[in-house]
């Protein structure tokens, strides 16, 4: 009979030990849920790429409009988001005496072209928007100019712009 005594408090303490470790239901005082929230972040950097008209070799003399070729930007921008290209130009200067030199205009269609704007929509379609671009000098330029080879830059330039 001792033996079955001595074996009752170890039992009666395992079985507390196990109740002790069984999950027991915590409630709030609070009746709203417990509510905690997190950012999440993804960058994909806009990139575009300018299409200029390629070298033009010559220009013939006395040709008033001379197509030198097309201007497009394409690429993917984002949505808040444009692509401004400007066009510096310089005169035609003779390569032999700088001083002798003549204007020109650039021209898309008819008018004066020195800057245009591509949207998200645009640089994203997938017909490029182009401008045709051509080099006008009029007869009275032509012949006021003397002999010699002349030469003139197009500098163009694009810039990524944010729009609100």
């Amino acid at each position: 009979m001792k033996k079955q005594w001595k074996k009752r408090p170890q039992a009666i303490f395992l079985a507390g030990s196990m109740l002790m470790t069984a999950a027991l239901p915590v409630y709030a005082a609070n009746e709203k849920p417990m509510e905690k929230s997190m950012e999440l972040t993804v960058n994909k950097a806009a990139q575009y790429t300018m299409t200029i008209p390629r070298d033009q070799n010559e220009i013939i003399f006395g040709a008033e409009h001379t197509t030198i070729g097309t201007l497009s930007v394409t690429g993917d921008i984002g949505t808040k988001q444009q692509v401004q290209v400007t066009v510096d130009k310089t005169d035609f200067a003779d390569s032999k005496d700088k001083t002798n030199s003549f204007p020109f205009a650039l021209q898309n269609n008819g008018s004066g072209f020195s800057s245009a704007v591509w949207t998200s929509e645009q640089v994203r379609a997938e017909t490029p928007t182009g401008y045709d671009l051509e080099v006008y000098i009029p007869t009275e330029t032509w012949a006021g100019t003397q002999a010699g080879t002349y030469q003139a830059t197009l500098t163009f330039q694009a810039a990524l712009q944010d729009i609100r």
